[in-house]
């Protein structure tokens, strides 16, 4: 990856840490439950012992496993390289 397009993510990564830290302090400060954060990956069942992992944003399939362990795992490793 070009090194000015990893400074921008890093960036941006870090901006998003920085604003989910002010929402929670934001709602612990006025009493209330911080909101759910829904996540992006989902594994839904296509067919017998075969796994997709789809994207709830634009419901796009990003991947697909054998196993539903492996599925979650995917989607995990999906989640963390997209936030």
């Amino acid at each position: 990856m070009h090194q000015s397009i990893q400074s921008r993510r890093d960036i941006v990564d870090g901006l998003h840490q920085r604003s989910r830290i002010a929402t929670n302090d934001f709602f612990r400060l006025i009493g209330r439950p911080a909101p759910v954060v829904p996540y992006r990956m989902t594994v839904k069942p296509a067919g017998r012992d075969f796994f997709h992992v789809v994207d709830s944003r634009t419901g796009k399939v990003m991947g697909f496993r054998r196993h539903h362990n492996e599925a979650c795992a995917l989607a995990r490793r999906l989640e963390g390289s997209e936030s």
